[in-house]
């Protein structure tokens, strides 16, 4: 009997911790896919700024291609989602099975019950059984026997109710399962249509932008030159920051914002975002959009977002510098040993050596005439290394 208890007990836990996973995933995808459908809209309103321009643009095939992977993205959540619907629907099947199988035991049992209950219905409903016992004993065990016979009754029929009311529910969660997953199919097959237009309409733009060859090459040119002066002038301002810092030591003998730099450090991978919108520069070294054999290295990540939008400072620190590149400011941050670099400002709001919190505005990030772009470039640097920003930020 105890070793029955112990089964019992060992399949509910079971169970019950595989009807938890179940939510939890599906909680999980469907969070998943709120931000993904959340995001596909946010790049959707950005290429409605983009198409404004008259010619098409590298950031615009950027941010069709970041859009081109949040769709990917969305329909193989949606096939996971549908995975875990056609799972519970067989599981509900197989309870139902099993269901069936107990309501047909449950019917016969009762329906012997009944044939022994009308055999011996003048027994159970007469007095006279009982005062024809031959002493008092007699009298209270078939007493007993009547008020068992008749709960046993009256307890099979609840367990034949119950039962009958588990398939019920079985069915019902199966129905709504199923409804469930054809309306995932109708959202998966819309996106795979607007998966094959952006892709197409990506094919389009990088074409156009293949006929000005030696333009996007000049520009390529122009550009890596201006992000090399930029790397150059942050590599010089942080070492003399960092000589700075180094010479300047508490009582313990500690960088003077040692504490500073702990607290930065601790706090990897929650920062908050410098602004709102969607990374359509990534870190490191990646393939140009148009032209093959040329690669962009990008030290930190680019964000595009709409027009007017603000930088924010992602932690506590004081402003290292602010500088103009000719075509828009620069402002770094100095968290201790860590450095947070803000680019393609127009207006800025500090200024060198002012203490910033978390949250704090730095400036309105510029808004490219030519091509209708709003983008801000975030750095994160260590010392002396830039990292990438990502890494820091809230996921």
């Amino acid at each position: 009997m105890r070793k029955t208890y112990h089964v019992f007990l060992f399949c509910l836990m079971i169970f019950v911790t595989t009807a938890s996973c179940f939510a939890q995933s599906k909680d999980e995808l469907q969070k998943k896919v709120s931000q993904l459908e959340k995001d596909i809209k946010k790049a959707e309103k950005l290429l409605g700024e983009t198409a404004k321009s008259k010619e098409s643009s590298i950031s615009e095939i950027n941010l069709l291609k970041v859009q081109i992977e949040q769709r990917e993205s969305l329909i193989k959540t949606y096939e996971q989602q549908i995975s875990l619907i056609n799972n519970e629907i067989s599981r509900n099947k197989k309870n139902i099975s099993k269901l069936q199988s107990e309501l047909s035991d449950l019917r016969h049992e009762y329906a012997e019950m009944l044939t022994i209950y009308y055999k011996n219905r003048n027994n159970l409903n007469n007095l006279l059984f009982i005062f024809s016992s031959e002493d008092f004993n007699q009298a209270v065990r078939r007493m007993r026997y009547i008020r068992e016979f008749n709960d046993l009754l009256k307890d099979k029929t609840r367990e034949i109710e119950k039962t009958k009311g588990e398939i019920k529910s079985k069915l019902s969660q199966n129905e709504a399962e199923m409804k469930s997953k054809q309306k995932l199919l109708g959202s998966q097959k819309k996106e795979k249509e607007a998966l094959l237009k952006d892709k197409k309409k990506v094919e389009g733009k990088i074409a156009n932008l293949k006929k000005k060859e030696s333009k996007i090459k000049k520009e390529i040119k122009q550009k890596n030159k201006e992000a090399q002066a930029l790397q150059d002038k942050i590599k010089k301002i942080i070492e003399e920051e960092a000589r700075r810092i180094r010479e300047m030591k508490d009582k313990n003998g500690n960088p003077i914002d040692y504490q500073l730099s702990v607290d930065f450090e601790n706090n990897k991978g929650r920062l908050p975002w410098p602004c709102d919108g969607i990374v359509t520069g990534k870190y490191g070294t990646s393939k140009h959009p148009t032209q093959a054999k040329v690669k962009v290295n990008n030290h930190g990540i680019d964000i595009s977002a709409d027009k007017g939008t603000n930088a924010c400072c992602v932690f506590d620190g004081e402003v290292s510098t602010v500088f103009n590149t000719g075509k828009s400011n620069v402002v770094m941050v100095r968290h201790g040993l860590y450095f947070t670099l803000y680019a393609n400002l127009d207006k800025v709001f500090v200024k060198a050596g002012q203490k910033v919190k978390t949250g704090d505005r730095i400036g309105v990030v510029h808004t490219s005439a030519t091509e209708n772009t709003t983008v801000l470039h975030f750095e994160v640097w260590n010392d002396k290394n830039h990292t990438n920003p990502k890494n820091w930020l809230k996921p």
